[in-house]
């Protein structure tokens, strides 16, 4: 192999790896674009996800003041409310008062008269309840008494 042939190979190589060297900085510059594109629609997406948190929290906050709000509106009608209840209990018509209903603590009775969810009719003024009225009384009696 003469000289001018070596030098011709050499050259050769030299400008494909030139080439390559071009190619592969251009490959990076194109991966640093596409990745300070994507951090800044992470960002994007992260500032939306950011402000949609703090409005569902806003209107959590509000519906909870709300709520106990409610709540309060009720126990306060229900401090001055009728000390009577009426119970229409599958037809059988049975009187307490609200203080009976409510001496076992949370349940049916309590929220019945207390949550406002429920109403008594407007013509009669009876909580209705759907339930066989004969064991009722005993029912009753064990809020009044706490025994059987």
């Amino acid at each position: 192999m003469d000289i001018t042939s070596v030098q011709t190979t050499v050259f050769q190589a030299v400008t494909m790896l030139s080439t390559m060297w071009n190619e592969l900085e251009a490959r990076e510059r194109n991966l640093a674009e596409r990745e300070t594109e994507l951090q800044k629609m992470k960002d994007k997406q992260q500032q939306i996800l950011s402000d949609e948190k703090q409005k569902l929290q806003a209107a959590f906050e509000q519906k909870q003041a709300d709520f106990n709000d409610m709540i309060q509106k009720h126990q306060t009608e229900f401090q001055k409310g009728d000390k009577q209840v009426k119970l229409n209990v599958g037809g059988t018509r049975f009187t307490t008062t609200k203080q009976t209903l409510l001496n076992s603590g949370d349940n049916f009775f309590s929220a019945m008269v207390s949550s406002g969810v429920w109403q008594p009719d407007t013509q009669t003024g009876e909580f209705f309840i759907d339930r066989d009225p004969q064991f009722f009384k005993e029912i009753l009696n064990y809020l009044r008494k706490g025994q059987i």
